[in-house]
């Protein structure tokens, strides 16, 4: 075949184009870091970034839901630990006035007291976290043991005031912690504090006590030692079962930070660039197109020349 002055010309346009194409992208892989830029650069690697970015979105999502989930829980926990305390206090006060020795005045004094604990978990009954109440299971914005007035007393908590007489809410409130994995992290009143009209529960016994204390019955105030210390075993036990969902959360969040970092590894493999072998074809790309525009100096002019002749 014979070779033409323009057949010369054009290969060399080409080649010269070519060169600035093959630069540019290698220039673009410098600046980015990523060997994928366009869905052009890799149709099949494209499919798989969008996955794997995908995947790591959601991964980090149940991260910070595992996180969220330890926070309340915890926090759920302390709640239990103060409402555990107010107990222990009324059964050595219990303790205190089940001894016959005691005045009228000192029992009444002591029933001072446990009115004042009643009241403390009252309060610890109907408490929030961000503002959502803890212990009324899916009605979080309904405060489990409303009271009409700031302080009350057991023996003026009548009817549905009565916190010995309400049935809290008992759905869960669950948390994505997985594709398919869900947590609770919601407690129910009458699963902690006994169940509504149950004579066991602490709201009831504090009220019994109270009233016991005041009245000077001793022998009635040490009988109900025995159901203070059952009413603290069912606590711990419902707290020891938060303390399970906790450490859940928590493992939960570390397998999704595992797997976040495999995915971020596996992206980075798929879409990012070898800087080193990059920089190295980008040098060897300006050296051959510095040399495809220096041929093309020389034989173009050659081709114009011809063509005027």
């Amino acid at each position: 075949m014979r070779v033409t002055q323009g057949m010369l010309s054009s290969q060399v346009l080409f080649d010269i184009q070519n060169n600035y194409q093959q630069l540019s992208n290698l220039q673009n892989e410098s600046a980015t870091g990523k060997k994928i830029n366009t869905p052009s650069d890799d149709p099949i690697g494209v499919q798989a970034v969008m996955q794997y970015q995908n995947e790591t979105a959601f991964d980090a999502q149940y991260q910070q839901n595992a996180t969220n989930a330890q926070a309340q829980l915890n926090y759920t926990s302390t709640t239990m630990t103060e409402a555990q305390s107010v107990l222990s206090n009324a059964r050595d006060l219990a303790v205190e006035g089940s001894n016959s020795t005691e005045t009228t005045s000192d029992m009444q004094a002591i029933a001072a007291e446990v009115g004042q604990l009643y009241n403390q978990m009252v309060t610890i009954g109907n408490t929030q976290y961000n503002g959502q109440y803890i212990f009324n299971g899916q009605d979080t914005a309904q405060a489990p043991y409303p009271t009409q007035a700031e302080n009350i007393t057991p023996d003026k908590a009548t009817g549905s005031l009565d916190p010995s007489q309400v049935s809290t809410n008992t759905g869960q409130v669950l948390v994505n912690l997985g594709n398919g994995v869900t947590l609770p992290v919601s407690a129910s009143g009458n699963d902690f504090f006994g169940q509504a009209g149950s004579s066991s529960n602490a709201f009831s016994l504090l009220g019994q006590l109270y009233s016991a204390l005041n009245s000077g019955d001793t022998s009635k105030v040490g009988d109900l030692i025995s159901g203070i210390d059952s009413a603290l075993d069912t606590m711990n036990q419902v707290q020891a079962n938060v303390g399970s969902l906790t450490d859940r959360a928590q493992l939960m969040g570390t397998r999704m930070s595992n797997l976040s970092t495999n995915l971020t590894q596996q992206l980075s493999n798929v879409q990012d660039a070898d800087m080193a072998t990059v920089l190295t074809q980008l040098s060897s790309a300006m050296a051959v197109q510095q040399a495809s525009l220096e041929v093309g100096a020389q034989a173009l002019p050659q081709s114009l020349l011809s063509y005027l002749k």
